[in-house]
Parts: C-alpha cells; sequence; structure tokens
C-alpha cells in the first residue's frame, strides 16, 4: 500500500544541504508534492519546480509557529514534515562549554520539538489526521561517537521522541519515524571529522565506504510514504550498528 501524496503539502527543514535537495528533487519532481522548503537563510540558487522557499530558524519557537502558519495560508495544510534541520559538533565532553551544549540542543533537539509542536498546532497537520513526520537522526544516536557526546546525546533524544509521537499520534493517524544515517559523504556529522576519522569510520563500515545523499534521501522518502511505519528509528549505516 502506498501513501499517495501528489498534490499534498510537505514541509521540509534545512533543506539547503545535500540531503534537502536530494529530498526536494524525490518530492516535489516524481511525488509531485507542494514543498515549503526551508533555511537559516536564503537559498543562494533556484528550487526546483514545486518548491517554495521560506526562511526560519527552527531554534525559535515563534519563528517555527509563524513558518506553519505561512505555509498553511500560502499552500494549504501540512501533510508530510522532514526536519533535516541540525548541527554537528566533535569535541571530547571534558572541554564542551555551555555555548556548545546550547548550540547543539537547541537546534538538534529544541528545534526538532518546536517545528513538531508548530506543524500541529498551527500547520492543520492535526487537523487533517492523515500525515507523516519524519526527523533525520544519526547512527551516532544508537552507537555513540567518541567526541561526540553531545551530538549523539541529540540525536538519541529523538528516538525516544517519536516512539512517544508515535503513541500520542498514531490514533489520528500521524505517522512518526527517525531515518539515522551513518556519515553521509560530504554532509552533516563528515564535515565535523578530521579525515583520518572519517578513514576510521570506513574501515570500520562494512562496507567500507560513506553513504551518499542519495541512497539517504532514497530511505527518507519510504519511511515518510510507508502508511503503516510509525514509531520508528532506521538506520542507514552500511551494517555498523
Amino acid at each position: 500500500m502506498v501513501w499517495y501524496v501528489r498534490g499534498k503539502v510537505g514541509v521540509i527543514t534545512g533543506a539547503s544541504c545535500a540531503l534537502g535537495r536530494e529530498l526536494m528533487e524525490r518530492l516535489a519532481g516524481q511525488h509531485q508534492m507542494k514543498l515549503a522548503c526551508v533555511s537559516r537563510k536564503p537559498f543562494a540558487t533556484p528550487l526546483p519546480v514545486g518548491c517554495a522557499p521560506f526562511v526560519a530558524d527552527v531554534r525559535r519557537a515563534d519563528d517555527c509557529d509563524a513558518l506553519m502558519k505561512s505555509v498553511q495560508s500560502e499552500l494549504g495544510a501540512v501533510s508530510l514534515l522532514i526536519n533535516c534541520a541540525g548541527v554537528t559538533l566533535s569535541k571530547m565532553h571534558v572541554m564542551c562549554t555551555d555555548n556548545d551544549y546550547g548550540a547543539v540542543m537547541d537546534t538538534n533537539l529544541r528545534g526538532a520539538l518546536q517545528v513538531t509542536r508548530a506543524a500541529l498546532r498551527h500547520g492543520g497537520l492535526l487537523k487533517l489526521q492523515d500525515g507523516s513526520v519524519l526527523h533525520i537522526g544519526s547512527v551516532a544516536g544508537v552507537t555513540g561517537n567518541e567526541g561526540q557526546v553531545l551530538y549523539s546525546a541529540s540525536k538519541a533524544a529523538l528516538s525516544g521522541a517519536v516512539k512517544s509521537w508515535a503513541l500520542e499520534y498514531g490514533p489520528r493517524n500521524i505517522r512518526f519515524n527517525v531515518v539515522a544515517p551513518g556519515l553521509i559523504d560530504g554532509e552533516g556529522m563528515a564535515t565535523a571529522l578530521t579525515e583520518e576519522q572519517k578513514q576510521r569510520w570506513r574501515e570500520s563500515c562494512p562496507l567500507k565506504r560513506l553513504a551518499t545523499a542519495s541512497e539517504v534521501a532514497d530511505i527518507v522518502v519510504a519511511v515518510a510514504l510507508c502508511p503503516y511505519m510509525n514509531g520508528q528509528v532506521v538506520a542507514v549505516d552500511g551494517g555498523l550498528s
């Protein structure tokens, strides 16, 4: 069974990254959704057909609320939210500052909670009672990673959140899941690691390489559009976990 989304409204946060671009191509192009593509700064290049640019900072609750109100007003009620917004930090925990705590947790965890709440309250998601929310986690939130205590903790928290959301909103036919990639070449956590650290990651991965944004996007779309997938954490890590 397939959840048909042609003509429905989707929101992608953190859409300026390579994964965001891949998701735009699939959802607006192949599935013909109306997409609100969100970034903290204006997009530097034109977006694909079917994608409307929005500027918002998920760390700010008022930004999230205003975003979802605008999306519902301009495009229609939100059926799909994919949260790619995130930051990474590679630093031994003993060296982490209070500012580091805020920088990581405010985006990766608080931002995820706020944009989800805004979609339910102001985006029309709860009213539709037919939708899907997917957060981009990390295999570091499953297995841990040296030098990434804050990052791993922020991503692990999403796993607990989606299981609770799934219980709260499953009866209203709104599904919540996490896709937890390993290192994506040129993206996210990989940008905070040295070449030596990335090579160790390759060597520990059974497939002996990093993921591509395209490979991860394929799984994100499959999970987001599966009408019976709910409360799950799906690893895309080449067998690492």
